[in-house]
Order: C-alpha cells, then sequence, then structure tokens
C-alpha cells in the first residue's frame, strides 16, 4: 500500500484518531501473527474470534491498530477508533483503489479459481509489476484486505471474487471494481445456500455487472452456463476452450498423465505448440483463461512462453510428492463433484506401475442432494482404479455408487475421519502405487499428506 500517515487512513476510512496521528504506516494486517514492524493491523470481529483478543500480540510489533474499543491501559502506538471494523478495511480497500492506477483482474468459478489466478498472476508478472491476492483469500475480508495491500507502483493487480450467497460478489465488485472478469466454470457448488445450479450461475452473474466501464470478460466456451450469462454482455467477450469454437482454443491437445499436456494454440491467427507441466485437462482449461487475459492486459507472446514452465500448483492443489517409492497426488485443498470427476480421470490416466489408489473424503455444502451427488460419484469412479478409501459420513454413500458400479468389498474402505484413514494408509500404501487424496477442506485429508511426509 502507498505510505499513508494515520491521520490520513482516518480520513479514508472515518476513523477518529486516539493517538499517534503522525504515525506512517505500509502495510495492513487482520492475523496478528502476520503483523509486520511497519503494519496497521484491523482488530476484525468474526464469527469465531474477535481481534481485540489479540491486539496486545499484534502491537508488539505492529505500529497502529484500528478498533472498535480503545483499550485500557493504552498501548504506547498509534490507533484509530471506528464503528465496525470489517467496515473499516472495505473503506480503505475502495480508496486505495481510487487512487492507485492499477489494472484490476477479478476471477471467479465453482472451480480452479485460485489455480487460474496464481496463472495470470505467473505469466502477467513477466512483464509487468504484478500484486496477487494470497491463499484463497476471496471474500468480504480477504479481497479488500489484498487491495488495502497493493504496494505503490504496481500495474496489475489478480484477485479472486468467491461467494456463497447471492449478492457478495455484487458488493465486492462494487467496492473494487475489476477491470478483467475472468470465469472458470459454473459447477455445482454452494447448494447448501442455492436453490439450483442456474441460482449459482445468477450470482456469478454479479461479475460482468459491476466491471469498470469498458472492461472485458474472460469465459470458458466449453461451459454452456458461463457463456449464457455472458450472452449479453455488452463489452468485449474474449472466449477460452478446447471442445468449442474460441477465441484461445487448445488444439492436437496430447495429455502426459502426472507429466502435463502438449498442445497447440490456436489464437490471433497464429498456431504455436506449448506445454504445460500441471497434469490435467482441468489445469490446461486453467491456462488457456490465463493466456487470454495476459493477452488482454498486453503481455507478450514471448513474455508467455517465457512464463508457462514456471507455473506451478498453489498449496495442496494437485501437489506430487514422492513417499517410499509410491506418489501421492495432494488435492485436498477442496472439492466438488466436478473437481473430483476431473481428479479421477487424472488418476486413471496416469502412468502407475503398482496401484491406483483413490482416498476421497465428505464433499461439503451440496445442500440437500448431498448423497446423491456423493452416489454418482461413486458410480462414475474409473474401473481402473484399484481401491477407493471413503473418509468421513458423506462418503459411504459414494462407497455404495461405487459397489453398485461393480468394486468390490475387498476394494472398498470407509474411516469415519482422515487420522485413521491415515494409518491405515501408512501401512497399505506401496512401492510404485499412485495415491489420489481429494476432499473438501474441512475434512482434512492434508493431514494424512503431513502424517506421510514426517515420517521420511
Amino acid at each position: 500500500m502507498p505510505s499513508l500517515t494515520l491521520r490520513q487512513v482516518a480520513e479514508m476510512i472515518g476513523g477518529e484518531v486516539i493517538q499517534g496521528g503522525e504515525t506512517v504506516i505500509g502495510s495492513v494486517a487482520i492475523d496478528s501473527h502476520e503483523v509486520t514492524e511497519d503494519s496497521l493491523f484491523f482488530a476484525i470481529r468474526g464469527e469465531r474470534l474477535d481481534g481485540h483478543a489479540f491486539l496486545a500480540q499484534a502491537l508488539e510489533k505492529a505500529l497502529a491498530a484500528v478498533v472498535e474499543v480503545v483499550p485500557h491501559p493504552r498501548p504506547s502506538r498509534g490507533l484509530i477508533r471506528v464503528g465496525n471494523t470489517t467496515e473499516a478495511l472495505q473503506s480503505l480497500a475502495r480508496e486505495i483503489r481510487r487512487s492507485i492506477p492499477f489494472s484490476l483482474i477479478a476471477v471467479t468459478g465453482s472451480a480452479g479459481k485460485t489455480t487460474t489466478k496464481e496463472m495470470i498472476a505467473g505469466l502477467v508478472a513477466t512483464e509487468r509489476r504484478t500484486w496477487k491476492s494470497w491463499g484463497n483469500f476471496n471474500n468480504q475480508i480477504g479481497c479488500p484486505l489484498c487491495i488495502a495491500n497493493v504496494p505503490d507502483g504496481t500495474d496489475v493487480v489478480v484477485s479472486e471474487m468467491g461467494m456463497s450467497a447471492r449478492g457478495e460478489i455484487e458488493f465486492l465488485a462494487r467496492l473494487t471494481p475489476p477491470d478483467i472478469g475472468v470465469y472458470t466454470n459454473i459447477r455445482p457448488v454452494h447448494l447448501e445456500f442455492f436453490d439450483s445450479i442456474e441460482g449459482i450461475a445468477a450470482a456469478k452473474r454479479e461479475l460482468l455487472e459491476n466491471l469498470r466501464p469498458g472492461g472485458a470478460v474472460v469465459v470458458n466456451a466449453d461451459d454452456p452456463r458461463v457463456m449464457r450469462i455472458s450472452d449479453d454482455f455488452d463489452g468485449p467477450r474474449i472466449s477460452y476452450g478446447v471442445a468449442s469454437p474460441a477465441d484461445y482454443r487448445a488444439r492436437s491437445v496430447v495429455e502426459r498423465g502426472l507429466r502435463g499436456t502438449r498442445f497447440v494454440l490456436e489464437a490471433e491467427g497464429t498456431e504455436k505448440e506449448m506445454e504445460l507441466l500441471l497434469p490435467g485437462s482441468h489445469n490446461l482449461e486453467n491456462l488457456l483463461a490465463a493466456i487470454a487475459t495476459a493477452r488482454i492486459v498486453g503481455v507478450s507472446w514471448e513474455g508467455i512462453e517465457r512464463g508457462i514452465p514456471h507455473l506451478r500448483p498453489g498449496h495442496h492443489r494437485g501437489v506430487l510428492v514422492e513417499w517410499h517409492g509410491a506418489m501421492l497426488y495432494d488435492d485436498t485443498y477442496n472439492s466438488n463433484p466436478y473437481a473430483l470427476e476431473r481428479a479421477l480421470e487424472l488418476l486413471a490416466a496416469a502412468d502407475c506401475p503398482g496401484r491406483r489408489i483413490a482416498v476421497i473424503g465428505d464433499m461439503l455444502e451440496l445442500g440437500g442432494d448431498e448423497l446423491k451427488f456423493h452416489h454418482d460419484a461413486g458410480l462414475a469412479i474409473p474401473e481402473s482404479v484399484d481401491l477407493v478409501i471413503g473418509v468421513g459420513p458423506r462418503s459411504e454413500a459414494l462407497l455404495e455408487g461405487a459397489r453398485e458400479a461393480g468394486f468390490g468389498s475387498e476394494a472398498l474402505f470407509h474411516f469415519r475421519d482422515a487420522l485413521e484413514a491415515g494409518g491405515f494408509l501408512r501401512e497399505l500404501i506401496g512401492e510404485g502405487d499412485l495415491v489420489l487424496l481429494k476432499a473438501s477442506r474441512g475434512i482434512g485429508l492434508d493431514r494424512i499428506v503431513t502424517m506421510l511426509e514426517s515420517e521420511d
């Protein structure tokens, strides 16, 4: 963020300077563990934690804090008092967006948002000064925190915009209007909060409805719902795809299992042979979105070709881990029926001298039909998978679907939680095996990976 005095910040967020008005701050934090020596700490009141409880810890290093309640005794640091710290952070993001002339790219979709964001940032950064949101900070706190920390001199910012209810993307896009909206796909996720997948599509449309004047949208030509919600968009609409005609299209695709994908890119009247080291057709789609977006902001083909070999999967998002002669495919960050299907396709297609083992945990936030989604996922497990291990109560429906698909009882196992499954896998996995681990984050399958890695 630009260097600002506490008094300037107070004016931007409508707060009252209690002390230290001339203190100059250079970054914003909401986690007391992440403050630095130039930080302004926002004491956010969350559903589970209240940042005010960590104020003393934060101010051991941070220069100042924004609070709703002034502590007694007062610390010897700068203080701003506001009525609502979350709204104050959002106001700061809005004012910084107005004052710094960067291009904002917002990525949304049901799956692949974070990977696509990382790919866009990786390609754009080859030629432009780039800032990106970290992790999957994509909500009404995470997005403003990203914008509030944009460094001076930044050319392009890449951020996610997620949602679990109608109006959330609209709020974020109006708060910090994007110049470019990027859509990955629209799938049955968050159905716990929506009546139908069409409701999800309508909520996702809020992004393109709130772009800056003259803004562009990047859409997945292979996803009919994405294309439908963008049909009447009156600005530039750039498409990407594999199966459908698109402005940026992958042809002659050769999937190389865990070694990635080779393809020919047809775009802008030319053909270019390319190779992506990240495995899976879903990552190819993410790359096409990233290439199209990078071209919109002016990155040269040389920059794109220079950046692609350096793209890597995000944390727990398709990371390959070698373990005692076996290979773990750690895709434990999140899951939904669409993402699980893609991961299982990759497991089935990959070269594997040993067994193919699918460790599948519950998929959350699927609404009233959650058991049917799990059952149908079990029915669709490729027959080349040797063992299926379900983790969590909902995965029993998945195993029942697998049983109906022809898997014998000797190939099906169920565990209540990740730690139980981890102990079983520690003894089960053998040399040459390929093990897919995938579940919604709340199931904690990442703990299995951590447990196994700690025993190397």
